[in-house]
């Protein structure tokens, strides 16, 4: 397949914003697009971080969410899916912050693993803060489970 034929999709550029409040009162900037991929209508969110010159938003990731659905799906029946799969994502918090060290909340973490860190509840973490934030939990049983991100 040569490049000009090759289509590509920015959903910070393109997409539409949407504004959304967890729980906990906090808001949250998304930019949401959807597209045909060759699977079908792909949905797509991601978070928009406050600018880089805001030291909290060194220290954060950019949440993504996804909604597959099939080719004659309707765009904004697949975009409530998609809404809803945000405010259910943005309202489960998996870490707090004690004494200043963040702490596993109820025994359960998710997250996205980037190589180089991971991602949990929009915050970075090197490896070696992921490390010590499950040292809590040393010589504790595990399972480590991977999740597609599309539903």
């Amino acid at each position: 397949m040569d490049d000009s034929s090759t289509i590509i999709y920015n959903t910070l550029d393109e997409g539409y914003d949407f504004f959304i409040t967890d729980k906990w009162g906090e808001n949250h900037h998304f930019k949401i697009l959807s597209f045909m991929v060759p699977s079908g209508l792909l949905s797509d969110a991601i978070e928009v971080n406050a600018e880089a010159s805001d030291r909290a938003s060194i220290d954060r990731e950019p949440r993504l969410f996804q909604v597959l659905s099939d080719f004659d799906a309707d765009v904004e029946t697949a975009e409530l899916r998609l809404k809803a799969k945000i405010q259910k994502g943005i309202n489960i918090k998996y870490l707090t912050r004690k004494q200043g060290y963040l702490t596993i909340h109820k025994s359960k973490l998710a997250g996205r693993f980037h190589g180089d860190y991971f991602e949990v509840d929009g915050l970075k973490l090197t490896h070696e803060e992921f490390i010590q934030t499950i040292s809590c939990y040393e010589g504790w049983h595990f399972t480590l489970k991977f999740d597609d991100d599309m539903d």
